[in-house]
């Protein structure tokens, strides 16, 4: 049941879920218990990583993670008798491995069904006596190859399963022959099935090799089991077998990706103990790794220094980095200088034919003294992606263009940030055509059923070559990001249902995406959050601390509408004569703190709140990995302790804390606090944490203005408010509806209803076309349609141009005329001294 999750429809809801994951798993059942382990799909992250750290036993053209060869009409093995093989026939279950006898695929799928995975079962005793069969499981070249081949089917356990039955039948394998398997199952993000797998080498061997239990130890990372990091290097010495570089640059990667700098500077210490002297590769590592902790201009500048000493590769991944750290803090200015090292057509970053920046960035074009680097499908990946999120798609197109003279190839990463920049600009038929087309190269028929769905005749050219690329969750979680927005949960029930049909199993991003909607536009309260997550969970998409942020968010929405309230009538109520303003504290419900820090950064939920019981599962099963709180879980405490208890001195020490632990605070975690001090009434020291951000090399947006605008409303002061939404505006951001709804609050509270409207009335283009049916409308309807307007995804960020900001100007002189004849009818001072004394704050001028 899943009462009170209107207005959603519950059977919406109910068959997204059942589509997903089918049957609820029990939290926390150890992973070594499963024998069916789900598909994932390669990540920005992992990919990036994984040309960090190349494999030790890869070639250099190897290092792409390509696909395993499928070996039709040949032969998979050497041997005198080579025989005519049985073909299997062709089912979602068969894969790449069509080309084997059948028999063989069903002897290692019979095994696979047995409850502790047998194997001597009937079938594989079938097989045994048969030659042709049975070389497949004694050779051990012919063993390799199948398990590799079986990496890339929809069932990649099947790998494990040929090895066991090989095991069986006598053929002794060597550790290199699981280090290949290992690493075609890294090269599809199998990252559940390498630990398993280093424990069969174990099993089969009687001992590891470096290689794998560097395998193991980096599968741990990607799966972020932190807790079993530390174990993992101590089976080096119970193995009696020296760590390398590799090693402890896995062990630095991980801890910094945890959030855990004292770790990560520990191992640094160890391996130089070691006889591993910090190079190059280790800043490479480092600077690949610090996006979880923010851009540090330290850490990229060593890393840039070292570009010369490093290969080809690496020197694109730091680069890639550096770019990426930078436009997650918006600095264009400082990602295209560091753009311009990379070889792009017409040289260093330059366009050709002379029309300015290849990369499609704003900023200085003042050539750096550095190597010239080979940039690769990440390098545009990261740039396409923050002009997706910009809502600009002419650059984004004009970009893929570049992309194409450079020779790059577009990988999955690539379709997804085309897929988001299509939807941002509101071009859906576009989007799901670059679906359908990457349907159309496996299954004309699932394509035509998924054009069908969505009721759109797909396009039959694309800016870009999907030819090659593989189908991944990744790109289906793009396309359900934006759908959601426009068809709801129809939208993501049909792309589920396509998912299954091709074999691509979701992930926990998919989990976020529906989660994510859910609370920000239905309105879903936490515990058919909590009830979500439970269902999509499993021990093989596990709960993340990403989901836990969701739904600590959606507590804390109504945790502050319980201390605050909402709409222009709780502000007004304090200055009406009318009216009692009369604010209680919602004792007992709303978030408690723990000394307990991580994952939560110290928040618990509220005693008389029935949803410790749901929530303790999730929450115990993230902590038992070790996570670190991250920046966005900090920025909730923060605005519990600043806007729900008002405690800015806590919300003060809680935001040195998080500076102490190396972690670089964004502009949400200032906003944060300037609401905080804002809702206390504390203006200046609102615009004192305004101009700490700017000090920081944080660029205001119109939040923070709308944060100023909203103070003085709160304190009855609509000229200063209308003057913050004047610096605003000279600061060249756009307003948008929260803003324009704070000014025509700010009069609304003194009771100006005539100056209200004329806000709301003169400002309404700046959203879009007024409508000529409410020009007679009153206030509270023109204010509820207006409000309607800050959900429409059209309304994307921009600069104003002079000619906006003057017509603005103009606006609002119009505006303060109107309010300086509401002065002269209802007089100033009254009413300002009737806001201070009810905000409990002595009159002072800021």
């Amino acid at each position: 049941m899943l009462g009170g999750a209107s207005p959603i429809h519950r059977q919406h809801l109910k068959q997204a879920v059942r589509i997903c994951i089918g049957r609820h798993i029990p939290l926390g059942t150890p992973i070594n218990f499963i024998c069916q382990f789900r598909h994932t799909a390669c990540s920005t992250q992992a990919v990036t990583h994984s040309k960090a750290h190349p494999s030790d036993h890869q070639t250099s053209a190897e290092r792409n993670f390509p696909p395993a060869h499928a070996h039709f009409g040949t032969s998979h093995c050497r041997g005198t008798n080579s025989q005519p093989f049985v073909k299997a026939k062709q089912s979602p279950t068969t894969g790449t491995l069509d080309s084997y006898p059948q028999e063989v695929v069903a002897a290692i799928d019979t095994c696979l069904a047995q409850a502790r995975e047998l194997v001597d079962c009937e079938a594989v005793k079938r097989i045994k006596d048969v030659p042709i069969y049975s070389r497949y499981f004694t050779d051990r070249e012919c063993v390799n190859r199948l398990a590799q081949d079986a990496v890339a089917t929809s069932r990649p356990q099947r790998a494990l399963q040929i090895l066991n039955i090989a095991h069986h039948f006598g053929c002794y394998l060597k550790p290199n022959h699981y280090e290949g398997v290992a690493y075609r199952l890294a090269g599809r993000s199998h990252w559940a099935l390498i630990p398993l797998l280093v424990a069969t080498a174990r099993h089969h061997c009687g001992r590891a090799s470096v290689r794998l239990l560097n395998w193991n130890m980096r599968a741990l990372m990607e799966g972020q089991r932190y807790d079993q990091l530390d174990h993992a290097f101590e089976e080096f010495t119970n193995a009696d077998l020296p760590p390398n570089r590799r090693t402890f640059h896995l062990l630095i990667s991980g801890h910094l990706r945890n959030r855990n700098l004292n770790s990560a500077k520990q191992y640094m210490d160890k391996m130089a103990v070691a006889g591993f002297p910090v190079d190059p590769s280790t800043h490479a590592v480092i600077v690949a790794a610090y996006r979880s902790l923010g851009a540090d201009l330290k850490v990229q500048i060593r890393a840039f220094e070292n570009l010369r000493d490093l290969d080809g590769q690496l020197s694109t991944v730091v680069l890639n980095s550096i770019v990426q750290q930078l436009l997650d803090s918006r600095d264009e200015k400082a990602a295209t200088r560091f753009m311009l090292a990379f070889d792009l057509p017409g040289g260093r970053g330059q366009d050709s034919t002379g029309s300015g920046s290849t990369t499609g960035l704003v900023g200085e074009h003042t050539p750096i003294d550095s190597p010239a680097v080979k940039p690769n499908a990440a390098t545009f990946s990261i740039l396409l992606r923050y002009m997706a999120r910009e809502g600009k798609l002419s650059r984004m197109l004009k970009l893929l263009d570049h992309m194409k003279r450079a020779g790059v190839h577009p990988d999955p990463s690539i379709l997804a940030a085309l897929i988001g920049g299509y939807l941002a600009a509101g071009h859906s038929r576009e989007a799901i055509s670059v679906v359908a087309m990457l349907l159309n190269t496996r299954s004309a028929a699932t394509a035509g059923v998924f054009c069908s769905m969505m009721q759109v005749q797909p396009l039959s050219i694309l800016p870009v070559d999907v030819q090659g690329v593989p189908l991944t969750v990744h790109i289906f979680n793009a396309l359900m990001s934006g759908l959601l927005d426009v068809m709801g949960l129809k939208a993501m029930r049909d792309i589920l249902r396509t998912m299954r049909a091709v074999g691509v199993s979701p992930d926990s991003h998919t989990v976020e995406i529906l989660m994510s909607f859910l609370e920000r536009a239905q309105g879903t309260g936490p515990r058919q959050l909590i009830r979500v997550l439970r269902s999509f969970s499993s021990p093989s998409l596990r709960p993340t601390i990403r989901h836990i942020h969701i739904i600590l968010r959606s507590i804390l929405r109504r945790e502050k509408f319980r201390v605050h309230g909402c709409g222009w009538d709780t502000t007004a109520a304090k200055y009406s004569k009318k009216r009692t303003y009369n604010p209680r504290f919602p004792e007992g419900r709303i978030l408690d703190t723990t000394e307990y820090y991580h994952p939560t950064a110290g928040l618990k939920l509220p005693r008389r709140l029935r949803l410790k019981s749901w929530f303790g599962p999730i929450l115990q099963s993230v902590s038992r990995q070790a996570i670190q709180s991250d920046r966005a879980t900090i920025a909730l405490r923060l605005r519990h302790e600043a806007v729900a208890r008002s405690d800015m001195g806590t919300s003060q020490t809680a935001f040195r804390n998080m500076l102490d632990q190396g972690l670089h605070p964004t502009i949400h975690h200032y906003s944060t606090l300037m609401d905080g001090y804002a809702k206390m009434g504390d203006i200046r020291g609102a615009k004192q944490v305004l101009r700490d951000a700017l000090e920081a090399g944080i660029q205001p947006n119109a939040i923070m203005y709308t944060i100023l605008i909203n103070g003085y409303g709160r304190r009855g002061k609509p000229e200063e408010a209308m003057q913050a939404f004047r610096a605003m505006i000279r600061a060249g951001i756009v307003p948008d509806v929260p803003s324009i709804d704070a000014v025509a609050h700010a009069y609304f509270a003194v009771g100006a209803y005539s100056v209200a409207r004329r806000v709301l009335r003169e400002m309404w283009a700046q959203i879009q076309p007024f409508p000529p049916e409410l020009e007679h409308a009153d206030l509270r309807t023109l204010a509820v349609t207006f409000r309607s307007y800050s959900l429409n995804p059209e309304h994307g960020r921009r600069k104003l141009s002079m000619r906006q900001q003057r017509l603005l100007h103009w606006k609002m002189k119009a505006i303060k005329t109107e309010w300086m004849r509401f002065e002269q009818w209802t007089g100033s001072r009254p009413l300002s001294g009737r806001i201070d004394r009810h905000d409990g704050y002595p009159h002072k001028e800021e």
